[in-house]
């Protein structure tokens, strides 16, 4: 009974330190394993920053600011416009703009998509604007369908031999309405005094003339081309019966709109039509000329008035 009870005790004593030994040696290498692969990934950590480091240093960057969102030409760039970005010197525009306060307020001259770098070639001051300078509504013009505030347009008369001439040139459109259609009908400008003067020469040259009419031409790139060279001769005719009659550039406007309004229903009972449908607009007074008080009145005032004369 002794011997077996120290051989036990023997047994229990090797089994005990076997396990503790056990024990140890597995905390010991689970310590090495987990602080191992802190170690590399520190060591990873270094490597990539000294990788970074030694790319910056051959490539060095510089700081920028971009487009936020897309934005159209002629808008007025804000602070929430732009964000700041870096970019390598090797690919720096010469002229990016580099301080935020260079860039607010000023006007873009095309189209441009977000994420952009903004340049001084991109932008411009907003001219001074002379004291003559007001916004104008048309109501007149014949405008194109897909026509769209900012862009810039000519505005032409026509004549029904086919003479065209431009009465303003490269003006941008501050805002439009539309029609229930979605087509556009007003137009807002800004126009000087002469250029306001030249427009009521057009618009009651329009009115006189049958068949003649106002419309507009967008430009394609505006930033790069020039405006166009103003042909319209300001007619001394129709000068004298604006100032004789102030009254006239009312009826005129008001002979116009009914013309439009005539053409426009005329293109959508045509459009009907195509379509098998039954058109919804019938002639009416609005299709006929109603200015015939203004046509008079410019022949009184001024015998043998008409397309001859005007041309």
């Amino acid at each position: 009974m002794v011997l077996r009870s120290k051989r036990h005790r023997l047994l229990f004593g090797l089994s005990l330190g076997f396990l503790i030994s056990f024990l140890l040696s597995g905390t010991g290498f689970l310590y090495y394993l987990k602080y191992e692969s802190v170690f590399a990934q520190e060591k990873i950590a270094q490597i990539k920053e000294a990788a970074i480091n030694e790319y910056f240093e051959k490539n060095p960057v510089s700081p920028i600011y971009v487009f936020s969102k897309d934005k159209r030409a002629g808008e007025v760039i804000n602070d929430g416009d732009l964000v700041s970005a870096e970019i390598s010197t090797v690919y720096m525009p010469e002229d990016a703009v580099r301080d935020l306060k260079d860039a607010v307020g000023k006007v873009i001259r095309c189209d441009v998509r977000e994420k952009t770098c903004v340049t001084y070639s991109l932008i411009y001051e907003e001219e001074n604007y002379p004291d003559d300078l007001r916004q104008m509504e048309y109501t007149v013009i014949n405008l194109p369908e897909k026509l769209e505030p900012n862009q810039y347009i000519d505005i032409r008369i026509m004549f029904p031999n086919g003479l065209d001439y431009i009465v303003l040139t490269k003006k941008r459109v501050l805002d439009l309405k539309t029609s229930d259609d979605g087509r556009p009908v007003t137009v807002w400008l800004q126009a000087q005094e002469e250029e306001i003067l030249r427009m009521d020469s057009a618009i009651v040259d329009a009115s006189l003339v049958e068949g003649a009419f106002i419309y507009a031409v967008p430009y394609v790139a505006p930033d790069v081309q020039k405006e166009a060279q103003k042909t319209y001769p300001v007619n001394s005719e129709v000068q004298s019966l604006i100032a004789n009659n102030p009254n006239i550039v009312e009826k005129a406007v008001t002979e116009l709109e009914k013309r439009n309004r005539g053409f426009l229903e005329e293109l959508i009972n045509q459009k009907l039509q195509n379509t098998g449908q039954n058109k919804v607009f019938y002639k009416s007074s609005a299709m006929a000329p109603t200015v015939d008080n203004a046509a008079e009145a410019g022949q009184n005032e001024q015998p043998g008035y008409g397309m001859d004369g005007r041309l």
